[in-house]
Order: structure tokens, then C-alpha cells, then sequence
């Protein structure tokens, strides 16, 4: 799973990666994140190389950097954070799904090229 999520109180939204059945959105719950969407996969990759086009185009595209220290977020995940004031929620989750469509769209055969040249790979 892809997901996004804000934290209205440190004025962030947040995207990352889950298995399913994982505990770790619950997890960011209890510490004021909120869930706003989830995009679920047939693979981890495919989750991962969603993840990473947010990530780049927040970082290469717009420029916004990481926005949550890693001390407010003893979770982890603080560098895959951006100010949410610079990156409305309504516009990340357009783009989330519009990644995770293209990403359904590649044919089985060419997410395995993703997987050999790692092009797409945030381990």
C-alpha cells in the first residue's frame, strides 16, 4: 500500500509504504497522523515505486524539502514529509492516484524491468 497522510498540528503531509494488514498506519494515528488516502498494490514494488514518484516530484519537481525533523517524528518516516501549506492535501492526492493508475497500466512484464534496473526501488 501507498498511502498519504497529514498531520494537521505539525502542518505536514506525509507519504509512505505499508504491507497490508500492517499495524503501522495505527501506529502514525496515535501520533497525530491521519489518513487521507491509501492506494493498494499487487506487489511491494510497485507500492515503493509509487512512493518514489510522490517523493521526486515533491524533492526534483517542486523543490519542497523535507519538512518534519527527525525528532517529531519518533516513528521515522520524517523524510518523506513536505509542508503542507506548500503542497496542499487535495493536489497529493490527485497525483497519488494518477501514479498509482499509470503504475496499474504498465504490463506485468515491464514491472519486472522496473524491479531488474531498480529505477523505481526506495529500500
Amino acid at each position: 500500500m501507498t498511502y498519504l497522510l497529514v498531520n494537521e498540528g505539525l502542518g505536514s503531509v506525509k507519504v509512505g509504504v505499508t504491507a497490508s494488514g500492517s499495524s503501522r498506519l495505527k501506529v502514525f494515528r496515535r501520533h497525530g497522523w491521519q489518513a487521507v488516502h491509501v492506494e493498494t498494490f499487487d506487489s511491494g514494488l510497485e507500492a515503493m515505486s509509487v512512493e518514489r514518484e510522490i517523493l521526486d516530484w515533491w524533492r526534483k519537481d517542486l523543490n519542497l524539502p523535507v519538512y518534519v525533523s527527525p525528532e517529531d517524528m519518533p516513528i521515522g518516516g520524517s523524510r518523506e514529509t513536505a509542508e503542507l501549506e506548500s503542497m496542499p492535501i487535495a493536489v497529493a492526492v490527485e497525483r497519488l492516484k494518477e501514479a498509482a493508475s499509470r503504475m496499474r497500466d504498465i504490463p506485468t512484464e515491464g514491472r519486472a524491468v522496473l524491479e531488474v534496473t531498480g529505477s523505481s526501488a526506495h529500500l
